[in-house]
């Protein structure tokens, strides 16, 4: 069965056993691109579905998209509307029209700028824009996490500059703060899907139910990082909300990772000796 249609009927599923309300009108999405490799795959496969479906989309390239996507190819694949990327294009108007935002080729500068609050472009001003009205971001995290392919390219290690790795990684987890769903690559078009037939209006999460003690450090170890002396927002931001953690001897947790710990109402415990 084709990929598409089993992720289509997945996700409506999904949504029915999570009580979710079912909506499958037609959606103004608009797919942000930028230049980060990581995510080609996705952005391609996205346009694709969005192009054949009853759904109308329109693509916003930065510059560095059109050098490694090239707007030839995302016409190859459907792509009918691609707005012109200069000052002029009238974003808030863009922001009003759109249901779901997409970011499938998420880089590292776009992240930081976007972490930091930066409305200093189309791009910086439609994200964080369409996160103020209140709809709907899905990003692709992959290609700014210094742990995946784009660090790897660089030669990029946890102890090379801890700091500033834990840097990248927070601007990530901040970008979760303000709403964006920040997904892995594989999980993109089903998240997409999710999106396309739930109720616009159903955004609120079921209630999770506690989780036992984490100890951070034990779950950098089982991931293979090394344990630094910082606890990040990005190591808090998957738990539950209402679990309970432990830090180890002579762990802190960095700022954004207090403001996560607030948020989620996460309960700090002393270490096991």
């Amino acid at each position: 069965m084709d990929e598409a249609i089993v992720d289509m009927v997945v996700a409506r599923v999904m949504a029915q056993l999570e009580g979710e309300t079912l909506d499958t009108s037609p959606r103004r999405v608009v797919m942000l691109l930028s230049g980060a490799a990581s995510g080609f795959y996705a952005a391609r496969e996205g346009i694709r579905r969005l192009s054949a479906s009853k759904h109308e989309l329109k693509v916003l390239m930065t510059p560095g998209a059109q050098h490694v996507l090239t707007e030839d190819l995302v016409r190859q694949e459907g792509a009918k509307t691609i707005l012109p990327y200069d000052p002029w294009l009238d974003v808030p108007e863009l922001i009003k029209e759109c249901d779901l935002l997409l970011v499938p080729c998420l880089t590292m500068n776009l992240a930081g700028r976007l972490a930091l609050g930066l409305m200093d472009s189309p791009a910086t001003t439609l994200f964080l824009g369409v996160l103020l009205a209140g709809k709907p971001v899905v990003a692709i995290r992959n290609g700014a996490d210094p742990a995946d392919k784009r660090g790897e390219v660089m030669g990029s290690r946890p102890d090379g500059s801890p700091v500033l790795w834990s840097l990248l990684q927070e601007y990530l987890a901040r970008l979760a703060a303000f709403g964006a769903e920040m997904v892995d690559k594989q999980d993109f078009l089903m998240r997409m899907e999710r999106h396309l037939v739930t109720s616009r209006h159903a955004t609120e999460a079921p209630a999770a139910v506690p989780q036992p003690v984490a100890p951070v450090a034990a779950r950098r170890a089982r991931a293979g990082t090394p344990t630094s002396k910082f606890v990040t927002a990005n190591e808090l931001l998957g738990l539950a909300p209402g679990s309970s953690i432990s830090l180890a001897p002579g762990q802190a947790l960095t700022a954004q990772a207090r403001d996560a710990v607030e948020r989620l109402h996460l309960k700090l415990v002393a270490a096991s000796q």
